[in-house]
């Protein structure tokens, strides 16, 4: 009697590891017009793990852009703006610490090449992207020659 409880509490416990934390209710994709998107319902249990980043095991993760940048520096705050984004005519390189000074811009094409390079002395500098073909770009901002912050730029 003894070695078949044994045997049958061993047999829970090896089920109770291999186990899974969530019984979904309903799932899917749904796609639309506007984009697509996948899902689930009913999930009751999932961990948060945080850290540089924050990650909910066994929750579908969403995309987030984000801007490309020297992880070095913290202390600038720096936004560029598209007018719209994705643009056809021009971006506004636009600067909140105007305490910088020497800085200057590049804008490279995917493949590393310069494709125009600039002065920026005032808060907003806007940048002429009309001659320019339909690609993707990253347009870095530079003090004394040293990269500040990078942003991707999308020309249609």
């Amino acid at each position: 009697m003894k070695k078949t409880t044994l045997v049958a509490g061993l047999l829970l416990c090896s089920q109770l590891i291999y186990s899974q934390e969530a019984i979904l209710g309903s799932g899917g994709d749904a796609a639309g017009a506007g984009g697509s998107s996948s899902y689930s319902v009913g999930q009751l249990v999932y961990t948060t793990i945080t850290g540089d980043g924050t990650v909910a095991q066994g929750v579908q993760q969403s995309i987030e852009l984000f801007t490309l940048s020297n992880p070095e520096l913290t202390t600038v705050k720096l936004s560029a703006v598209t007018y719209p984004n994705p643009t056809s005519d021009y971006v506004v390189l636009a600067i909140r610490d105007i305490n910088l000074s020497d800085l200057s811009y590049a804008l490279y094409d995917i493949q590393g090449r310069t494709v125009l390079k600039g002065l920026v002395s005032e808060e907003t500098t806007q940048i002429t992207m009309q001659d320019l073909e339909v690609a993707t770009y990253i347009l870095k901002l530079n003090q004394n020659n040293k990269e500040l912050k990078s942003f991707k730029i999308i020309k249609k």
